[in-house]
């Protein structure tokens, strides 16, 4: 249960970025909205008990890097033959035995 996120504060740390993005500028677009949820996911926790630990690490996704710029700049190709060799190796769900 230490692992449960309300979803009302997972909301509402959504809100504050998208609230911050709407002070700056008059659109969001569903594409800045998907760059921005994978920055956010990808970006590691600075303390508490998840430090140096990514949300996408916490949900148990296991991705070649967790560097955003580097995530885009791949092609997808490439990297949907590196999701899957992930998977085949058994790294996609790693609570199954």
């Amino acid at each position: 249960m230490r692992r449960v996120v309300r979803a009302s504060s997972a909301v509402e740390g959504i809100n504050s970025v998208v609230r911050m993005h709407q002070t700056r500028h008059r659109n969001l677009s569903q594409e800045l909205l998907d760059l921005k949820r994978l920055y956010w996911n990808c970006r590691s926790f600075m303390s508490g008990k998840q430090r140096q630990r990514c949300s996408y690490r916490n949900l148990g996704l296991h991705l070649p890097t967790y560097e955003p710029r580097t995530l885009l700049q791949m092609d997808p190709d490439q990297l949907q033959q590196r999701l899957s060799t992930l998977r085949l190796t058994g790294w996609d769900n790693p609570r199954v035995s």
